[in-house]
Order: C-alpha cells, then sequence, then structure tokens
C-alpha cells in the first residue's frame, strides 16, 4: 500500500496548478487635453459642457477604449479638491464596461459642482473578478462663469442677409480675456459638424458684441438650422493638465438666404 500512496505523491506533485492568480487590470490612459481644445471639432479631453442657462456646466471626463475591456465591469472616476490628498479622492461616479460601439469613454460629472473650484479626476479599471487597477493620469478643471443672455440679431431665429450680431451678457461682470465663438451645422443632437470657430479678445465690457458680416456667409453657411455658443478662456496649462473656462448654452437659427 505504501508505493501505491508513494505514487499518488507523485502524481500529484507532477500536475500544473490549473488555478491561475486573478490579476488587476491595467492603468485606465486618460484622453489628455490640448491647449487650444476649444477650437477642435470634437474637443477632446477634460472639458466643460454646455448646459442650459442659469444651470451650471458639466465636467467631461475622456479616456481611451481599455484593451482589456472584454473582461472589465466597470469603470470607476475619482473626484478631489486637493490635487496631493490621496485619501481625499472619493468616487463621484461609475460607468459600464464594454458598452456596444463604444470607442473612447466618457463620464460627465454632474455631482454638486461649484464655479471657481478646481476638480481634480483620475479613473480606474475594475474586473469581472471585482480587482481594481491602479490610477490614471490626474488631470484637473474649474469652471468658470459662463456667458449668458445670448442674442444673434436681437433674438432673431432666421437670418436672411449676410450680417451677424452676436451679443452676450456676464452678469457678474467680471469678463475673461478671451472668447470662443463656436458654429456648428445642426442636423439632429448626434450630427452637429463645426463650420466656423473664432477666438475673441475680450473688450472687457458686457454686453459682448461680435460683429461679422459678408457675402462669404453665403458660402460659409448654406441654408439650414445652425446653432452657437460662446466659451469663456480661462487658464491652459498642458503638461500639468491644468484647465478652467466655461461654456454656454447652445442657440439654434435658421438661415434662409434672400436677395
Amino acid at each position: 500500500m505504501h508505493w501505491i500512496v508513494i505514487l499518488l505523491i507523485l502524481v500529484m506533485a507532477c500536475e500544473k496548478p490549473t488555478d491561475k492568480k486573478a490579476e488587476a487590470p491595467i492603468p485606465v490612459q486618460l484622453v489628455l487635453r490640448e491647449a487650444g481644445a476649444d477650437t477642435l471639432a470634437s474637443e477632446p479631453g477634460i472639458d466643460a459642457v454646455p448646459t442650459p442657462e442659469g444651470e451650471p456646466n458639466q465636467i467631461q471626463i475622456q479616456w481611451y477604449r481599455h484593451p482589456q475591456v472584454k473582461n472589465l465591469k466597470k469603470f470607476n472616476i475619482y473626484r478631489s479638491e486637493d490635487p496631493l490628498g490621496m485619501k481625499n479622492y472619493q468616487v463621484v461616479g461609475s460607468l459600464q464596461a464594454n458598452l456596444p460601439g463604444q470607442v473612447d469613454s466618457i463620464y460627465f460629472d454632474t455631482q454638486d459642482l461649484r464655479i471657481n473650484v478646481r476638480y481634480y479626476y483620475y479613473v480606474t479599471a475594475v474586473n469581472k473578478d471585482l480587482l481594481e487597477s491602479g490610477s490614471s493620469d490626474t488631470v484637473s478643471y474649474m469652471l468658470t462663469e459662463k456667458a449668458a443672455k445670448l442674442s444673434l440679431n436681437g433674438n432673431a431665429t432666421v437670418i436672411r442677409k449676410p450680417k451677424f450680431d452676436f451679443e452676450w451678457w456676464m452678469e457678474s461682470g467680471n469678463t475673461p480675456d478671451q472668447y470662443i465663438l463656436r458654429i456648428e451645422r445642426f442636423f439632429n443632437s448626434e450630427f452637429h459638424p463645426l463650420v466656423y470657430v473664432n477666438q475673441i479678445k475680450s473688450t472687457y465690457q458686457t454686453p459682448q458684441v461680435f460683429h461679422l458680416e459678408g457675402d462669404f456667409l453665403r458660402d460659409l453657411l448654406p441654408n439650414g438650422k445652425y446653432r452657437w455658443r460662446i466659451d469663456c478662456l480661462g487658464r491652459e496649462d498642458v503638461e500639468n493638465q491644468y484647465f478652467e473656462g466655461s461654456e454656454s448654452n447652445w442657440e439654434i437659427f435658421e438661415v434662409i438666404w434672400g436677395n
């Protein structure tokens, strides 16, 4: 009998283990914001998000599709007002992983945001074994007051001549150094390509008015529906990923060129 026991021990010792030790996912890679991102078609990276007038902007956090996404359960988004105090970061939201058709992942923070407060973010991945990755890069954004009371040609909704007077207010009187006027062709909420963008130096007055006129507008803006907004530009520090600003609500108008 002893030789049977010895044989069993030898066989068991030679067998390879079948259980592979579970490992945490690799860290998330954020889409880092570039200087001048407000002038780009897609506005990638951390950013303010337009909201109706009277409501604070949301903050967008964006990351690339995770290479292990098929084995992930969710992403956790952490936020703090203290960049160095890791214990002060709290989960502000989560996003389900591996959504159909998803290339980049985007989370919109809406939780108790205040203007003139800098928020720091990082993202982690959680796999199906509930193991969490290390943190991504840290990015930050500070919301500033947004432009309000937007008006085009005295609140016109239809434009028939190539003459535009864009007007907006900073209700507190605190004006930024620069604004961005953004016009998009509005087909629907999913398709709205950028057709015009201009960085405007502030006059430090309110209301601020920007005039645009000329027959070139007939070619730039063919008949159809459009939308426009005003971004307030603040600090842009790409190296440290510190940004600030705001984006107004969208205003819709239609172009029907006359003679």
